[in-house]
């Protein structure tokens, strides 16, 4: 008995190839969203998406699994009360610490200038301060979090944390601090990385307060944009209070013509594409064919979001 499965066109290279070769899931490749409505109104059980309308909650829907890390736009109320199981795809993006690293040296050993300087053939040599011997904080020690802190352990860096529950922690941070100690990870770091996603629980975690806390540091945001007070920022960058800032999330997305942040010279923007890769589809694959096996067969699920909040999530 084959179950059929609803792939949202805005999705991933390589996913449809993978789900399509899952025995037992007969794939219907959506070409667009009234497509996709189409499918769930005729019965189909199982989404995979990263977009949501409201019009996709049809009574035979019963897992959407997620192909991004967040779940900020699923109605989870709707979906608890219609007994939808909701998953997402933490684990595949390990490649956003790659994407970290990389707009922290753009800033810190000013790479993005000399990029600057070359598109008008000018010559300018100048000086960056050096990560080695710095702090660098990180503000969530999830799949991403944990991944740039084993990526970090080598550059001569002292690394400290920030985490929902930090007495769970079994990672390879020496000091984990919980959401009454936020105010002390900002202050005892240089560089803060921000690898949380976005929730109720974590809109504007870091404001004006944590701005100024973390002083003349650098920020890089990897997680999700509501994360950060996108004005705040704005102003202590502005001011100088605040060095720089490497930024793959917004607020607002894609990030409008009008906003500030395009024209500073102590930002790098990348238009939310740290966690793009190859392997994406391969790795979601993965996932979808062991959450497959706890819809079909009562095995344990992967990213099963629950109360808010995933459930291997500390």
């Amino acid at each position: 008995m084959t179950i059929r499965a609803v792939l949202h066109p805005a999705s991933v290279p390589g996913l449809a190839e993978e789900v399509a070769a899952t025995p037992g899931v007969e794939l219907v490749e959506a070409v667009n969203d009234d497509d996709v409505e189409a499918a769930l109104a005729d019965g189909a059980p199982i989404l995979l998406t990263y977009t949501w309308h409201e019009r996709f909650l049809k009574p035979g829907l019963k897992w959407v699994q997620g192909v991004g890390a967040g779940f900020e736009q699923y109605p989870l109320h709707d979906f608890d009360r219609e007994g939808i199981v909701l998953t997402t795809a933490t684990g595949v993006h390990v490649c956003v610490a790659e994407g970290a690293f990389g707009l922290l040296l753009a800033l810190t050993r000013r790479i993005a200038d000399a990029v600057r300087d070359a598109q008008r053939r000018e010559w300018i040599v100048r000086e960056g301060p050096e990560l080695a011997g710095s702090t660098i904080g990180i503000i969530g020690l999830g799949t991403i979090g944990e991944a740039f802190a084993k990526r970090a352990q080598g550059w001569d860096v002292e690394l400290i944390g920030f985490k929902r529950h930090p007495e769970q922690y079994k990672g390879v941070v020496p000091r984990v601090f919980g959401p009454d100690k936020l105010l002390e990870v900002c202050r005892l770091s240089d560089v803060l990385v921000i690898t949380m996603p976005g929730s109720a629980d974590t809109h504007h975690l870091i404001g004006v307060e944590e701005l100024d806390a973390l002083g003349e540091g650098w920020l890089i945001n990897v997680g999700r944009g509501s994360v950060v007070n996108e004005q705040a920022l704005v102003a202590a960058l502005a001011s100088g209070r605040l060095r720089g800032a490497g930024l793959d999330v917004f607020e607002v997305e894609p990030l409008p013509a009008s906003s500030p942040l395009w024209d500073m010279p102590n930002v790098v923007i990348t238009p939310h594409s740290a966690g793009n890769t190859p392997r994406y589809g391969e790795r979601l694959g993965r996932i979808f064919r062991q959450n497959l096996l706890a819809f079909q067969d009562g095995m344990t699920w992967v990213n099963r979001v629950v109360d808010g909040r995933r459930l291997d999530e500390a």
